[in-house]
């Protein structure tokens, strides 16, 4: 790691910890495979945690660190949506940052949600957002078989309840 990537890590809300660690050691291991593999990644992380509607997922980005995800467009089909906040900002810092880990989060969550083949794909990084294009084929079902069981996710007004 050099002495610039080093202060940008220390002095930036990703954190040095995830900083290194997403953007540092994982390329640096999987090299020219990073992306491809971040993408599945991204899709098996998703059914880990599968949420039921898109107000969840977005609650669910939030709080595990990838950014503010915003939906731009929809049509039944195709929908965009964009990626921002502080920790996306300072992750487009760096050179070579990927975005396929989120993109195949997105796309799997989506393909549970409505049991349609679902892909994503990062289809520009701006340079304080990236935008995400994601497309679901209605009439090809998903492979997935197994009963889901989707997660209750706490939102701000669900913290101070009891």
């Amino acid at each position: 790691m050099s002495q610039s990537t080093y202060d940008q890590l220390i002095h930036s809300n990703v954190g040095l910890n995830q900083g290194v660690l997403r953007d540092v050691l994982i390329p640096s291991i999987l090299g020219e495979e990073t992306s491809g593999i971040l993408y599945w990644a991204g899709k098996d992380l998703a059914h880990q945690f599968p949420v039921s509607n898109e107000d969840q997922l977005v609650t669910l980005f939030n709080q595990l660190g990838f950014g503010t995800l915003t939906k731009q467009k929809s049509s039944a089909k195709q929908q965009t949506w964009q990626l921002g906040g502080p920790i996306v900002e300072q992750r487009l810092k760096f050179d070579h940052v990927d975005f396929n880990l989120e993109a195949g989060f997105i796309a799997q969550q989506l393909e549970l949600q409505t049991n349609a083949t679902t892909e994503a794909q990062v289809v520009e990084q701006k340079k304080n957002a990236v935008q995400i294009l994601v497309q679901s084929d209605l009439k090809d079902p998903s492979l997935d078989t197994e009963p889901i069981k989707f997660l209750q996710v706490e939102t701000q007004s669900d913290e101070g309840a009891e």
